[in-house]
């Protein structure tokens, strides 16, 4: 084999590694639970996409025939999903605005505050979304690796998110002023990873090593149609009342 050809196959295999590795395992969750509770037209039904980041989620959406409209704090990431033609704003853009929308989603957002925050938060989403309308939220369960991302603050739970936007009244610190009921809920699974390895912090000869091991588990993963997997998240879809 020559070298060019040698180099392509690398090149190739490791497309293939990265799109195994970087696979969003909410996205096909999160579709299927918009179809199944969306009740006009896609090109009718407009989602507000919180903290949409680079545009995957909201890409996702406008390609399954969505109204989709993404927003983000920072102002760089919704100037790289306005240059990849996506329709996304700044929060400041946002509160000149007074539409309504059918569907908010709120992907890997909510471990991010704490709870006094988060329930003002969510509350002032919740009112720019319609009567009847639904709140999508996808989080992850606390993990061995939860704590990686810098700045999750905790996970919550989908009694947890009840207790204080739900129907029924219990003894917590605060109440919002909209209130959810839970109408469906899946379980995100993913592949075993490994974590507390000195590789993953320091790079040495065992990183390559890890690496070749979380692959195959990749492959486990997607070959096992998810059986071999954790349970490390979930998608719920609230509808506002």
């Amino acid at each position: 084999m020559s070298n060019k050809a040698s180099g392509n196959l690398y090149e190739q295999l490791k497309e293939i590694y990265y799109s195994l590795i970087r696979y969003d395992h909410d996205q096909p969750i999160i579709g299927k639970l918009l179809d199944k509770y969306a009740k006009s037209e896609k090109s009718q039904y407009q989602v507000l996409d919180v903290g949409c980041g680079y545009g995957k989620k909201t890409i996702a959406l406008a390609n399954a025939g969505y109204d989709v409209l993404g927003v983000d704090v920072n102002p760089q990431l919704v100037e790289i999903c306005q240059k990849q033609g996506l329709n996304c704003i700044t929060l400041e853009e946002l509160s000149q605005r007074t539409e309504k929308f059918d569907a908010i989603l709120m992907s890997h957002i909510i471990e991010h505050f704490n709870p006094s925050d988060l329930k003002e938060f969510m509350d002032s989403y919740l009112d720019r979304l319609k009567s009847g309308g639904y709140l999508i939220i996808a989080t992850p369960l606390l993990t061995d690796y939860f704590y990686e991302d810098f700045d999750h603050i905790q996970p919550y739970l989908p009694v947890g998110i009840l207790m204080v936007f739900g129907k029924s009244t219990t003894q917590v610190q605060y109440y919002s002023r909209n209130k959810l009921s839970l109408q469906d809920l899946q379980f995100r699974k993913r592949p075993y990873r490994f974590v507390f390895v000195r590789g993953k912090c320091i790079r040495n000869w065992t990183t390559k090593f890890y690496q070749v091991l979380e692959f195959i588990n990749v492959l486990l993963y997607f070959v096992s149609f998810g059986w071999l997997g954790k349970k490390d998240g979930w998608v719920g879809i609230f509808q506002k009342y």
